[in-house]
């Protein structure tokens, strides 16, 4: 066998090494799996106390934003058709030099769905919104509300979970529903 000349060690000791560290790291142990994610609401009952949670908060901040704060902004609450329908109805309101005065509030909430196995998670409500205190106004302070406007509304409200946060998905008023 051929002796090595001194001149070779150096790159064979850094071979040697470099191999040494390829065999440590490979030798590393397997990460652990991620673990599956957990259902955000134990239960039905936990969803549902959780959607109204939010619903109140939305109409807090609508009403906060009708009275002039700019905060907290409803929209937060907000996400797919529900947010494009607010941000339509903002702009015709603006469009038409008009602008809502008054309070709402919520009359009732009742759960009515989950599905808490999918991805988001969704739940679905019927909401009673009264309106009676709250008026469209024109750019000259006339109250132009349309005379045949309900004083409330129910509504079919859906909440998807979305980054930890249970944010209203879609709202469709429910023609001809007691409230």
């Amino acid at each position: 066998m051929p002796r090595l000349h001194s001149a070779h060690r150096p790159p064979l000791a850094v071979c040697f090494i470099a191999l040494s560290a390829v065999g440590i790291l490979g030798c590393s142990p397997i990460p652990e799996p991620e673990p599956s994610p957990t259902p955000a609401f134990a239960s039905e009952e936990e969803a549902f106390a959780a959607a109204e949670e939010t619903y109140r908060a939305y109409i807090d901040a609508g009403n906060a934003r009708i009275s002039g704060s700019s905060t907290p902004d409803p929209r937060l609450l907000l996400t797919g058709s529900a947010l494009e329908a607010d941000i339509d109805t903002a702009n015709l309101l603006s469009e038409k030099d008009l602008h809502l005065e008054g309070e709402a509030s919520l009359a009732s909430f009742t759960g009515t769905s989950t599905l808490l196995s999918s991805s988001p998670e969704v739940v679905s409500a019927t909401v009673c919104i009264i309106a009676a205190n709250t008026r469209l106004v024109d750019v000259e302070g006339n109250d132009v509300t349309p005379a045949d406007r309900p004083d409330a509304s129910s509504l079919e409200v859906t909440f998807v979970h979305v980054d930890d946060m249970l944010l209203i998905s879609d709202s469709t008023v429910l023609d001809g529903a007691d409230c």
